[in-house]
């Protein structure tokens, strides 16, 4: 098997095993073991401490937002051509799905800095989360890629 076969094995089985356990924390704990983040307490933590963690984990979430947002008012503000005539009787409901995408992630903007203001554990745990399995699944797609990926080209033998 040729090197870059074996990486992407590996980083396909590391990150799906990861991702397992991502799983298992979150949905098959119990409810005592989930109640120990209650009692985090981040405001004991130093000022520079708090923010060198909070501010990155901000950063990329609002990016992440902001790129829903956008999403959304471009949907909202694009000019389209009118449809075809065949295409008019189906009620087209996506300005009203963008303006909701539009309006819950303002929301969620807003309680992300919020709950960083108020040095709230889950508004650092859940972007974290979130962040992780995204690298994690991007992670997966790039081994199992280079795992499927012919490494030559077929012969010709004419």
């Amino acid at each position: 098997m040729p090197r870059a076969k074996i990486w992407g094995f590996m980083a396909t089985v590391l990150s799906f095993i990861i991702f397992l356990f991502f799983i298992y924390s979150v949905f098959y704990l119990n409810y005592y073991d989930l109640a120990a983040f209650n009692n985090v307490n981040l405001s004991e933590l130093n000022n520079l401490t708090y923010y060198s963690v909070a501010a990155p984990l901000l950063f990329v979430a609002l990016i992440v937002i902001g790129t829903g947002f956008w999403i959304g008012w471009t949907i909202l503000t694009i000019k389209v051509v009118p449809p075809m005539p065949e295409i008019v009787e189906k009620k087209d409901n996506s300005k009203i799905k963008a303006f909701l995408l539009c309006v819950s992630m303002a929301a969620l903007a807003c309680a992300l800095i919020y709950g960083v203001y108020i040095r709230s554990f889950w508004a650092l745990a859940i972007p974290a989360l979130v962040i992780a399995a995204v690298v994690l699944g991007a992670v997966f797609w790039v081994g199992l890629a280079i795992i499927t990926t012919r490494t030559t080209l077929p012969v010709d033998n004419k």
